[in-house]
């Protein structure tokens, strides 16, 4: 009994194998037929395109006019909010044109654009503020410069400072 299972055990072992070993091929024809039942299978329950454009024609004249009305509002509110980012772009633009004039340099352009834009009110335009602004601030980087010489001894007293500078130069009064 002992050798029949044995000799069972090794039938089934072998069997196993050649399934294994022995793999089906398949030619062209039988592929494309194979191919084309799983796509007929698959493509059973779909809608043509036909249907399809059909059916969101039907579906747009199925809504109501809130449906609609709403749409529209977020279109609208969507346009509107690009239009409103591009004229900021645009007023940015001209307010660094008109700093650039003024002598500002490239990198102060946006702090002196923010500093000016707070004093802009209604009836004072950007332009009249910046003016306003440099009259009394200059920009950054520049500095006013007196090229006048004082005139050693021309009446004036002497400082503390001016002694000092003297020693350092060597020449004393």
């Amino acid at each position: 009994m002992a050798e029949q299972n044995e000799n069972n055990q090794q039938t089934q072992q072998q069997e196993e194998q050649q399934q294994q070993t022995a793999e089906k091929t398949f030619t062209q024809a039988e592929l494309d037929t194979i191919v084309a039942r799983r796509l007929a299978k698959a493509q059973k329950g779909m809608p043509s395109d036909e249907e399809l454009s059909a059916f969101r024609a039907w579906k747009d004249s199925q809504q109501t006019e809130q449906q609609k009305y709403d749409l529209m509002k977020t279109e609208r509110d969507t346009a509107k909010t690009e239009l409103l980012a591009a004229q900021a772009k645009i007023e940015q633009y001209e307010r660094e044109k008109i700093l650039a004039s003024k002598g500002v340099s490239a990198d102060d352009l946006d702090y002196y654009a923010f500093k000016i834009g707070k004093l802009v009110t209604e009836t004072k335009s950007f332009e009249q503020a910046a003016t306003e602004y440099f009259a009394v601030n200059q920009p950054r980087g520049t500095a006013r410069v007196d090229f006048g010489a004082p005139l050693s001894g021309g009446g004036q007293k002497s400082t503390p400072n001016d002694a000092m500078n003297a020693l350092i130069r060597g020449a004393r009064k």
